[in-house]
């Protein structure tokens, strides 16, 4: 007979743990900061060397009935008994850094890794100094490359934390001479390195000359030479910059254009897309990859920009047994490629209004009463609540910012605008053909909007808003029928994107033998009209994917295309559409030759009943 019990193991760990609490057949008693801990010898030896060693050697505490426990916490000793008795680590996040103190002692392995997990995992603008420091404390290289890499993903922010200051000089240098610094010029450096010899005069300035020698001097200001000049009067050192002229990896960016889906369609042929999110160059024609957060919801995610290329998401993370609604709130790291928690919002909310204006993120609707509204602030990572909506909206609403104003667009139930200087609602016309998936943009100090999902069979046209003459009229002089739509700007013009599914083998045929073509045409102010493009590709050849999305949102954000993730979930949508073959895809995102691509307009169709020798109205 061979047969195994799969719950015995278990089992016996319980019953150990419960004995442990009755303090029944323990053999030794662990004193620590005045607490008792009756155990087992044989528990503590089997998860840990360092008691193993003690009660096996021919040392005194082998034969000691009480052990007192030095330089542990009785909160961590706790922990780690828990631990050892029955498999799981659970503790506060303020305790994390005793645990791992305490774990390294002990030498319980896994309970020290995973607390620098968990440290890696939790860093942030106001700790990640103080974790620096603690991981350079107990020589964990991992956790001290990790934390340095993190700093750099957020020096300009870092640098004005209180803590920064208390950097050894060590470390400090050792960011100045990074490459892929978060910063917009070296200025910003310069700023950082003074402002860490003014905390501490007496003993820090004696090192400015050495921390000049991680400063390039080819992009620093003059005035700002001149004030290092003048800090070294006084000191007779001598003054020697780096001659490195290469920018930092802040000061690079280059222009993308990102495409958010907000609600998917047809999503099961995307399982492979759904975690990031397509990023296009057009000046290449190059394609890249935003990391999304895991297990996103993405029926409920909202994201938005601000003018300084910072991107923050509003979504639910949709895991078993839980229960789904947003109050969770990202902001997205350009060099690590991922997505960070932030403080989470007043109210639970799905598919929210999130807009930025004039330094606050702003998210409008998506509670139960479908009409409170909460505001954050970045620089204290805050949310407060403001003014409600003067009604109720359902969850098919847009919502977009103009001068001073937020502008909420819903199907039925009217508009409205905020006034953040005067902080409350007021009322607005009402579209001439209210949408039932409204989307819209700003563009020439107007609002022009569209009914996105074209699927429920109506024809539809775009319409402007004149904020000045409170009036909304249509642009071009028809309507017309799509699948999906989106408006979005690049480069001062607005361009309007559809999507068509028909039967034409001509163009690029879907898993289920239909064709989707995409069509794109420009917004002629002075003409109030629409040009369908033929020679131009602003937006990447990615009809079906648009497809999938009930609406998608379109941001021009300064991204680092080096620190993106590989476009090979949108490969087959990419290669089959606009003339680009399997051949001259991009493999690696990296790569800046966009010399082995191939321009077409093949995808550049007129829609069903345009000439192309239309006036050029849709």
């Amino acid at each position: 007979m061979d047969v195994t019990n799969d719950v015995h193991s278990n089992s016996v760990l319980r019953d150990l743990n419960e004995q442990r609490g009755r303090a029944e057949l323990t053999d030794v008693v662990l004193e620590v900061e005045g607490r008792s801990f009756p155990c087992h010898r044989a528990v503590l030896a089997s998860c840990s060397p360092y008691f193993r060693t003690m009660f096996t050697s021919g040392y005194a505490e082998a034969k000691q009935e009480r052990i007192s426990i030095q330089d542990v916490s009785g909160v961590a000793m706790a922990t780690i008994l828990d631990y050892a008795y029955t498999g799981r680590l659970q503790t506060e996040p303020d305790q994390v850094q005793a645990v791992m103190s305490a774990a390294r002692l002990l030498q319980v392995d896994f309970v020290g890794r995973k607390a620098a997990e968990y440290m890696k995992d939790h860093l942030d603008v106001s700790n990640c100094v103080d974790v620096l420091m603690y991981a350079d404390m107990l020589a964990d290289c991992g956790l001290v490359e990790a934390t340095k890499k993190y700093v750099a993903s957020r020096f300009d922010q870092v640098t004005l934390h209180p803590s920064f200051v208390q950097l050894p000089l060590n470390h400090l240098q050792s960011l100045l001479d990074r490459d892929d610094l978060m910063t917009n010029s070296e200025d910003n450096v310069v700023q950082a390195a003074l402002r860490w010899v003014d905390f501490n005069q007496e003993e820090h300035l004696q090192h400015l000359s050495t921390l000049c020698k991680s400063l390039r001097q080819s992009l620093i200001s003059t005035i700002l030479r001149a004030e290092i000049e003048n800090k070294l009067v006084s000191t007779d050192s001598k003054i020697v910059y780096s001659d490195n002229t290469t920018k930092r990896l802040g000061q690079v960016r280059t222009e993308l254009q990102v495409f958010i889906r907000e609600g998917f369609s047809d999503s099961e042929h995307f399982s492979d897309a759904e975690c990031s999110a397509p990023c296009y160059d057009p000046s290449t024609g190059r394609l890249y990859a935003m990391n999304m957060p895991e297990n996103l919801n993405s029926v409920t995610k909202s994201v938005t920009v601000t003018t300084d290329d910072e991107l923050y998401l509003a979504g639910d993370i949709t895991e078993t047994g839980m229960k789904e609604g947003q109050k969770k709130f990202y902001q997205y790291n350009h060099l690590l490629n991922t997505w960070e928690p932030r403080c989470e919002m007043i109210t639970p909310r799905a598919s929210c209004g999130l807009v930025y204006l004039k330094g606050y993120i702003y998210a409008i609707g998506g509670d139960d009463t479908k009409e409170t509204a909460e505001r954050y602030n970045p620089s204290c990572d805050e949310w407060t609540s403001i003014p409600p909506l003067p009604h109720p909206i359902s969850s098919k609403f847009c919502a977009v910012t103009l001068n001073d104003s937020i502008y909420v667009i819903s199907n039925f139930e009217g508009c409205y605008s905020f006034s953040t200087t005067e902080n409350k609602w007021s009322k607005i016309a009402d579209m001439l053909y209210p949408t039932e998936h409204p989307q819209a943009v700003t563009y020439q100090g107007c609002i022009y909007c569209i009914e996105c999902n074209g699927k429920c069979g109506d024809s539809s046209c775009v319409e402007m808003y004149n904020p000045t003459t409170d009036e909304w009229k249509m642009t071009g002089k028809y309507f017309y029928f799509f699948d999906t739509a989106t408006l979005m700007t690049y480069a001062k013009t607005m361009y309007l994107l559809t999507i068509h599914s028909g039967d034409d083998p001509e163009f690029d045929t879907d898993r289920d033998g239909g064709c989707t073509t995409l069509n794109i045409c420009q917004y002629e102010p002075k003409t109030d009209s629409w040009r369908s493009l033929k020679e131009t590709q602003p937006v990447p050849p990615l009809a079906r994917w648009l497809n999938t999305a009930c609406r998608t949102k379109c941001l021009t954000v300064r991204m680092i295309p080096m620190c993106l993730g590989d476009p090979k979930a949108y490969e087959m949508d990419y290669c089959c559409v606009g003339g680009y073959s399997d051949d001259s895809f991009p493999e690696n995102s990296d790569s800046d030759d966009p010399s082995d691509q191939e321009d077409s307009d093949e995808d550049n169709s007129v829609e069903d009943g345009q000439s192309e020798t239309d006036d050029g109205d849709i």
